[in-house]
């Protein structure tokens, strides 16, 4: 939609050039008000008060998207590519806000994502808002236009990665209320309307959700160091020591899940530093305004303020699934993935890391959606963001950014691009909602003619021209031995496959005789560089090389066998974000699933269990912890225990959870388990439980679906609610 759909008449406006963080206010009068409506979009972020009284709970608002084109000065950006641009509006009912008489609006900007200086900005913060309201006196509107008073703010400084700063002596008191004098305010700069696409805000933003009181470990003069108990993205609550106020700076500093010596680790605090300079003026609280943190410990240093409460910050996203089994590791990873998700949910995007990053890496995100989609509410989440890897794509070369939306970063042609594929078509799965494969398919077909001209002999082997930091496969246990071309290649391959199911869905099918042949030219591109015959493997059979082959159709039976052989002597996990999940599938779909279990349950060096026992309570980006303690992407293997060990799970073309199987693994160590997921159809919950005779399975399904179980040969319809199945020992 236009601008002036949303906003009519009104102006982009910006504060005067010595402003870095604006206070915005518009003073107009109203009668009796019947009915009142603001549409506005603060850039990067805003809130926004009437009459005193802030008008939403909503968080770090508008979503973060591409909003907007901008020029590029580092190397590695897309000088010269074509990408889309979107803004979302928000709109709010303010009727219960407004007063006879004088009515004041005020609005304070953050940068986000959009002006922050850590990042390449899209320029200086601006504010367009358009309020329309009836009273007796019949309908009026109120714009964003040179009338406008703006001012500094109290917060000098805001980031994303690195911390705020409020100097709270620097705060204008009363400037919310309509009676308040800002007669010495500035005037504003009225600027150009940004050239983008302009959309309603509907997924789901970023909220306070829960509240933790954090642990008091140390104290010691002017330091007071806690521990909230978990790794957790939001930010410290703080109260004036007492009624009246006292005068001083506080600093709150954060770090991840560990202590080194009993003290913060500053390295993995990433920055990220609350600074408060108070006056003798009492507040309720003192937070930030204009980003969260992500840590497990902080520490208070000074003693005007003192922490009472965390408080959770990310996407208002419900978790709809529940697991619990006789094995703690598992437990322990359904938890620790669920947490390290919502972590890593803020602004639309789902991030790598919720502190050092936040960026919504596409490979990080693919990997993950499908357990996202799975374990918890997120539809609208995810719909927005595939809207944005939409955007990212370069409309002349095909080419998938690294991140959606796009900002500087690092990534691989297969793994990362392909992305444009992946989450539509899971998506689709999931949900039985056509409408994104459907728009997005003749992208899907332009990245491939990308992959293509980036290849030779028939293998990927670049992204961008002048070949900025190719990956394939990352984060493997060991240093990385599988070869790039190979991973990007498989990707090439199965993004094909997905493609081929999706135009018959949609039925787009003009494609599908050169995407076989494309498919073949590359399998045998594989197959020349990268199989020994005298062995049956891969690349060597490291780093769950075998997998990808065997999961686009390659290899013989030397090429299971051997890769089975190799992980029961190993014992553990070699295998980097994208290995680890096709391995453990691969293992799954082929009878092994007591290997699978046995990887998932591992309790060598590089294994879930070793996280648990390091007491980490969220998913680390390496095995062996290094960086980040808060990185979703190992946890795409987490859906393995909704799909295969309680084994609800979808087969073929069917989407939606219309009609799917309960099949449970053959996993004899397991004790028990039980777990639900929610589908569009209702909640399917399962149990099973080895009795000593055999195994109890009772199967609870909704009314309106078709499911059958599936136990090695024995099956069975389920009807509508609860089933009880007992399986005698094979």
């Amino acid at each position: 939609m236009r601008h002036e759909d949303f906003f009519g008449s009104a102006k982009w406006i910006e504060a005067s050039d010595v402003v870095n963080m604006p206070l915005f206010r518009k003073s107009f009068d109203a009668g009796k008000v019947k009915n009142a409506k603001l549409n506005i979009i603060g850039l990067g972020v805003f809130v926004a008060f009437m009459n005193g009284k802030r008008i939403s709970n909503d968080l770090f608002v508008p979503l973060n998207t591409d909003y907007h084109k901008r020029r590029f000065l580092a190397v590695g950006h897309p000088f010269e590519e074509e990408l889309r641009h979107r803004m979302y509006v928000c709109s709010y009912d303010v009727t219960e806000f407004m007063q006879i008489g004088k009515n004041a609006l005020c609005v304070m900007l953050g940068p986000g994502w959009y002006a922050d200086i850590e990042q390449e900005t899209y320029g200086r913060m601006k504010l367009c808002f358009q309020l329309t309201f009836e009273d007796e006196n019949g309908s009026h509107v109120v714009y964003s236009d040179e009338s406008v008073r703006s001012y500094k703010s109290y917060i000098v400084s805001a980031s994303l990665l690195c911390g705020e700063v409020q100097r709270l002596y620097f705060e204008q008191l009363g400037w919310l209320e309509p009676d308040y004098d800002d007669s010495f305010w500035q005037d504003v700069y009225v600027v150009k309307t940004p050239e983008t696409e302009f959309y309603l805000q509907e997924g789901p933003v970023d909220r306070e959700i829960r509240e933790i009181v954090p642990k008091l470990i140390f104290e010691s003069e002017g330091i007071k160091r806690y521990d909230v108990g978990e790794n957790i993205s939001g930010y410290v609550v703080l109260r004036d020591m007492v009624d009246e106020g006292k005068y001083g700076d506080v600093s709150v500093v954060m770090s991840e899940e560990l202590l080194s010596d009993g003290t913060l680790d500053l390295y993995r605090g990433y920055g990220q530093v609350m600074t408060y300079s108070v006056n003798l003026t009492h507040h309720d609280e003192y937070k930030p305004m204009f980003t969260w943190q992500a840590f497990r410990y902080f520490e208070v240093q000074g003693t005007a303020l003192e922490a009472v409460k965390c408080v959770v910050v990310h996407s208002d996203v419900d978790v709809t699934s529940s697991f619990n089994s006789s094995n703690e590791v598992l437990n322990w990873l359904n938890e620790a993935y669920t947490r390290t998700q919502l972590c890593n949910m803020h602004m639309g995007v789902p991030s790598d890391c919720p502190h050092a990053e936040r960026r919504g890496y596409t490979g990080d995100g693919q990997l993950a959606c499908e357990s996202a989609m799975l374990m918890l509410d997120a539809k609208g989440f995810y719909k927005k963001w595939i809207a944005d890897i939409s955007d990212c794509q370069d409309r002349k070369s095909g080419h998938v950014q690294y991140t959606a939306p796009y900002t500087q970063s690092g990534g691989g042609p297969g793994g990362w691009g392909c992305s444009i594929v992946v989450v539509p078509y899971v998506y689709y799965k999931m949900y039985g909602d056509a409408q994104p494969i459907r728009e997005m398919f003749d992208q899907m077909i332009a990245y491939l003619g990308f992959l293509k001209e980036h290849s030779e002999n028939n293998l990927v082997t670049s992204d961008t021209p002048d070949g900025v930091w190719v990956l394939g496969d990352w984060c493997t246990a060991e240093k990385i031995s599988i070869p790039d071309p190979y991973v990007n290649t498989y990707f090439y391959v199965k993004s094909i496959d997905n493609i081929l199911e999706i135009a018959k869905i949609i039925g787009r099918e003009e494609y599908n005789e050169e995407l076989i042949a494309t498919r073949k030219v590359l399998c045998d591109a594989i197959i020349r560089e990268y199989y020994d015959e005298k062995t049956g493997d891969f690349a060597n059979n490291y780093q769950a090389s075998n997998a990808f082959a065997i999961d686009i159709g390659l290899g013989d039976e030397r090429t299971f066998n051997n890769m089975v052989n190799y992980y029961k002597e190993y014992g553990m996990y070699d295998s980097g974000i994208f290995g680890t999940e096709i391995l453990t599938r691969i293992l799954f779909e082929r009878g092994q699933s007591e290997l699978a279990y046995a990887l998932l349950t591992s309790k060598g060096k590089y294994s879930f269990h070793h996280m648990m026992e390091s007491k980490a309570t969220t998913i680390w980006e390496y095995w062996t912890g290094r960086r980040s303690h808060s990185h979703p992407m190992f946890g795409a293997s987490c859906r393995f225990l909704y799909q295969y060990i309680l084994g609800i799970r979808q087969q073929g073309l069917n989407s939606g959870f219309e009609k799917f199987i309960v099949n449970p693994a053959y996993i004899p160590a397991l004790e028990n388990a039980t777990g639900s997921i929610t589908t569009p159809k209702g909640v399917v919950k399962v149990s099973r439980k080895n009795n000593g005779e055999g195994i109890d399975f009772t199967v609870e399904i909704p009314s309106n679906c078709d499911a059958e179980f599936i136990y090695a040969d024995y099956k069975q319809t389920l009807k509508s609610g609860v089933n009880n199945i007992n399986i005698s020992k094979r």
